[in-house]
C-alpha cells in the first residue's frame, strides 16, 4: 500500500474508448489523441515526482463490437459464448498492449493489468480483486493500466466490467484524492451535445441532485456495452460517497495535464460526500 502522504497524490484517470479509438472503424486507434494523452501524462509526471496515477481506459472500437455480436455481457448463453468471451478478451487486451507500448516509448514505467486475470464478479457485481500487484506497482513508482475487459462472473460464467466499476471498487482500497474521466464531450450535458445545440453543460453534481440528472442521461449520448454516459455518472456518484472528488472533463488538447496539475471545474465535478463510507 501507498503511505498515507503518498495516497493523497494518487489519482484515477480514465481515457474513454470514443476518445482513443475511432469508434466507428473497429480495431482502430485514434493515434493521434492516444499520443497527445501519453505526452501530457508524461509531463505531467515530471513536473510532480509526488504524483501517482492509475491509468485506465475503455475499449472502443477494440471489444465492444465483438461484446455486441456475442453477447458477452450477458454471460455463457449460447453455444458461442465461450468464442465470443476468447475474441472479447483478446480485442481489450490487444488495445492495451497498443497502449502500454506507447507509453513505455514515451519513458512511462507503464503496466499492465489484466482484470480478466484477477477480477471476478456475481451478476456482474465485482466480487473479488487481487489487487496486490497492483499496488505494489504503485508503490514503486510504476504507472499500472487497467482496462474495461470480460471477466468471469460466478453466477451467469462471465459479464463485463468497466472502467467505473474498477475504479469503485478500487477506490475502497486506494483511497485516491481525485478520479478524472476523460471523454468526447466535456463534461455531464441537460442533453446531447452532440445533437441538441440547446444542451447546457451541467459545472457541478450533488449527489442529492441525481435524480434529476439521470432524466437527461436516459438517451447517452454513446451507449456502449458498459452503458454509456448514464452508468458512468452512478458508478462515479458512489465513488463520490466515499469522499472522493470526480470530475468527467473532454480529452481535449491540455485538460488532461491541467487536471493532473490540480486544475478543478474544467469540465462535470462530482461533489464528494466528505466523512463518507
Amino acid at each position: 500500500m501507498l503511505n498515507h502522504a503518498d495516497q493523497h497524490g494518487l489519482l484515477f484517470v480514465k481515457w474513454g474508448g470514443s476518445l482513443i479509438t475511432e469508434k466507428n472503424t473497429p480495431f482502430t486507434l485514434n493515434y493521434g489523441v492516444l499520443t497527445r494523452l501519453v505526452k501530457e501524462l508524461k509531463e505531467a509526471l515530471e513536473a510532480d515526482t509526488q504524483l501517482h496515477v492509475l491509468i485506465g481506459h475503455g475499449g472502443g472500437s477494440f471489444p465492444h463490437p465483438v461484446a455486441q455480436s456475442y453477447r458477452t455481457g450477458e454471460g455463457f448463453i449460447q453455444d458461442t459464448s465461450v468464442r465470443g468471451f476468447a475474441l472479447c478478451q483478446n480485442a481489450a487486451s490487444t488495445l492495451n498492449r497498443l497502449i502500454v507500448d506507447l507509453m513505455t516509448d514515451y519513458a512511462i514505467n507503464a503496466i499492465s493489468i489484466q482484470p480478466s486475470a484477477c477480477c471476478i464478479t456475481t451478476n456482474g457485481e465485482i466480487t473479488e480483486f487481487f489487487a496486490k500487484p497492483l499496488e505494489l506497482a504503485l508503490e514503486h513508482g510504476l504507472v499500472p493500466v487497467i482496462f474495461g475487459d470480460c471477466v468471469f462472473d460466478t453466477a451467469r460464467g462471465c459479464a463485463i466490467v468497466s472502467t467505473e466499476q474498477l475504479f469503485l471498487h478500487l477506490s475502497a482500497r486506494l483511497q485516491p484524492a481525485r478520479v478524472l474521466i476523460l471523454g468526447l464531450v466535456n463534461g455531464v450535458y441537460t442533453a446531447d451535445p452532440h445533437k441538441d445545440e440547446t444542451a447546457r453543460i451541467i459545472p457541478e453534481i450533488e449527489l442529492e441532485q441525481l435524480a434529476d440528472i439521470e432524466g437527461y442521461l436516459s438517451g447517452s449520448y454513446s451507449v456502449d456495452v458498459t452503458g454509456g454516459m448514464a452508468s458512468k455518472v452512478k458508478e462515479l456518484a458512489r465513488i463520490a460517497k466515499r469522499g472522493i472528488e470526480c470530475e468527467i472533463l473532454s480529452g481535449a488538447s491540455g485538460n488532461l495535464k491541467r487536471a493532473l496539475a490540480g486544475q478543478r471545474g474544467i469540465g462535470t465535478r462530482i461533489k464528494p460526500v466528505h466523512g463518507g463510507a
